[in-house]
Order: C-alpha cells, then sequence, then structure tokens
C-alpha cells in the first residue's frame, strides 16, 4: 500500500508540473520538456494500474472500471501530446494554440525588430506602417500581407519599388509614428509613399494619457478555480474551451473603446496623434495614403463608432482613405476573417486591399 502511495504522490507532482509549465512556457523548447513529462505520467500510470490492479487481487468490477479510466487517461494524454503541436492564431493572443502560431509563423524579424526582410532602399521605398493588421497577424506567410503584394504588382511593371513593413501588434499611434521616425531616422530612407494602417485600437495611447486604460482580458470572476487551472495548463482543454466565442474577451473591450471616442478629450488628442502623419507627409513632400480597418466581423457597428469619423478626418486633411468596410461587405464573415476567433484579414481581403491600393497607386 505505501509503494502505492508513492506512486500516485509523484503522479501528482508530475501533472502538476506539466500543467504549470505552460502558464511560464508556452512555447518552444518547453513543448519537447513536457512531451517528456507526459511519458513519465503515461509510465507513471501504466506502473500504478498494474501494482493496483494487477499485482493485488481486486473484484471484477474494480478492474474493469480502472480499466476504463486507464483507458481514458492515455486517450487524454495523447490528445494533449497532439495539441501541443497544433498552432491556431487568436485575436487577443490568450490562447496556448496562439502562442504556439506565433513560434512557428511569427518570421522573419529583421534587425530594427519588424516582422519583415531587412530593409531594402536600392529602390524607391513605400513605406506601410500600422499594427497587427499591417503585420500580418494569423497569416502565416509575409507573402500574403497586403503590404507584400503590393510589392509583387508594383514590381511586375517597368519602374522598381521596394516595400518595407514596420507594422507591430498592439502599436497605437503615437506608438506608429514615433516607429516611422525611428526607422527613417535609423535607415536614412525617405520614402515616396507611406501607406498607414488605421484600426479602433489605435486610440488607446490618447485613451491612457487621459487616465482610460483597458485592463486587459480577464476569465469571469465566477470561473471555478479548478476549471480555470486545466483550461490554463492544457492545450486539448485550452483549444476546445476557445473555439466558442468568449464575450468576456470583446464585449469589455468594445465597452472601453466606446468610452474613448464618446471623450473628447481624448479624441481630439487622438486627432493630434493622426495630424503628426499628415504634417509630417507634407513638410517632407511624401504622399500619403490611409487604410482604414473595421472589426472585421462587426462592420456597422465599426463604422458609426470610429471608422467614419477618422476616415473623415482624413478626408479633410486632403489624404487618400481606403475604407475596408467598403471591400469586406463584399464577402461573407467567414471569408473576411483569418478563422472564427482570430479576426484578422483574411488572405483573400488582403488580396482586396492590396488591389485597392495599387489602383490608388496608379
Amino acid at each position: 500500500m505505501k509503494n502505492i502511495f508513492l506512486q500516485i504522490l509523484i503522479l501528482i507532482l508530475l501533472l502538476a508540473a506539466a500543467l504549470a509549465l505552460p502558464m511560464f512556457y508556452p512555447a518552444g523548447a518547453a513543448v519537447y520538456v513536457r512531451l517528456l513529462l507526459l511519458l513519465l505520467i503515461l509510465a507513471v500510470g501504466l506502473k500504478l494500474f498494474k501494482t493496483a490492479f494487477i499485482d493485488r487481487r481486486v473484484g471484477k468490477t474494480a478492474a474493469n472500471a480502472a480499466t476504463v479510466l486507464l483507458s481514458l487517461f492515455a486517450l487524454l494524454i495523447a490528445l494533449e501530446a497532439v495539441f501541443m503541436f497544433i498552432p491556431r492564431s487568436h485575436s487577443a493572443d490568450h490562447t496556448l494554440a496562439s502562442k504556439l502560431w506565433y513560434a512557428k509563423y511569427w518570421q522573419p524579424i529583421n534587425s530594427l525588430g519588424f516582422r519583415d526582410r531587412e530593409p531594402d532602399n536600392r529602390n524607391p521605398v513605400i513605406l506601410f506602417v500600422g499594427d497587427s493588421f499591417t503585420a500580418g497577424h494569423g497569416l502565416k506567410s509575409v507573402n500574403d500581407r497586403f503590404s507584400d503584394i503590393v510589392g509583387r504588382g508594383l514590381n511586375t511593371r517597368q519602374q522598381k519599388y521596394s516595400v518595407v513593413n514596420i507594422g507591430r501588434p498592439n502599436f497605437d499611434s503615437r506608438d506608429e509614428y514615433e516607429a516611422m521616425i525611428d526607422f527613417i531616422y535609423r535607415t536614412r530612407i525617405k520614402p515616396v509613399k507611406i501607406i498607414l494602417q488605421y484600426c479602433g485600437n489605435d486610440i488607446e495611447g490618447a485613451a491612457a494619457r487621459n487616465g482610460l486604460i483597458f485592463e486587459g482580458f480577464r476569465p469571469p470572476e465566477d470561473m471555478n478555480q479548478f476549471v480555470l487551472l486545466i483550461g490554463s495548463g492544457s492545450y486539448f482543454f485550452n483549444y476546445v474551451y476557445f473555439l466558442l466565442p468568449r464575450e468576456y474577451l470583446g464585449v469589455s473591450y468594445i465597452k472601453y473603446l466606446t468610452n474613448a471616442y464618446k471623450n473628447d478629450q481624448v479624441l481630439a488628442q487622438h486627432r493630434d496623434d493622426l495630424k503628426l502623419f499628415v504634417d509630417y507627409a507634407r513638410q517632407n513632400s511624401i504622399p500619403l495614403m490611409v487604410v482604414a480597418f473595421p472589426f472585421l466581423t462587426e462592420l456597422e457597428m465599426s463604422d458609426a463608432l470610429y471608422v467614419n469619423r477618422i476616415t473623415g478626418f482624413f478626408r479633410t486633411q486632403g489624404i487618400s482613405v481606403i475604407n475596408v468596410s467598403d471591400l469586406a461587405r463584399k464577402m461573407p464573415v467567414e471569408e473576411r476573417v483569418v478563422n472564427q476567433n482570430d479576426t484578422h484579414a483574411s488572405i483573400k481581403l488582403n488580396k482586396m486591399i492590396a488591389a485597392e491600393i495599387l489602383n490608388r497607386l496608379k
């Protein structure tokens, strides 16, 4: 009996380690360490079954029940091992599968820290500035981004251009402007065209400067702590849980943005941030174009909340604006987005945006 308790204790410790590891190291080499842990867990489980139900005399009913439980246990271990190698992007990057996706697909990273090749100024440079939509969140290859498609489209003509992408997830408008100035200063590259991508979260910086700060995506307070532990530490259960829409990942953020755009002081400062791009382009005689993204599953809500007023602001400044809502309305929701949990632009929508940019560049 003492041997059985020792094996149970070892099994519990191994399970705890396997559940804890993804919370700190969800991707990379840690995945293979965890795979080894799962193999050890399975081995200890089999040994415990042998010690408790084969080497000892037990009733037939108990033995049958234990065999069923062992089979389920082995199945869960197998599923867990498989799902450690299934990447899937997520809008809020809240899932373990999203961490795997970033580790596998977020490349190349150049010397400036952007998901792009090294800047090439042998030809006139068109500079794409923005956040996760520009960086290509959810797209496995940078070749599928609207910036790179535009680059290929331009270079099929007689004139050659270089396209540089300095998009980065979670950038707000001030971040984007500072990144652009820093890029131009460090590389001494003066672009012949700047294409700025806009989305509703770009107001976050101005909102934060006025005390409006989004506290992040948090699970419901009444969520069972055991369920939270399993969901946070198990790739399989985490994947299944986030297959279904989770309102707490969206509703609270929309409320936050609504308050930001309805705050006159925040909106005024945000427009000042956007005006930095307009002024820089004018002072340096660089044409500026803006690509305005809605939340792709909520076009009407996005237009009413921010798209119409932001596109209107740029147009009053004489800036060419592409309203992605007008393009996205032409296709079903499932074709606009990467997947049901990642509402960034699909490859198909990126192609449509690139085609519109190329038409404007003519």
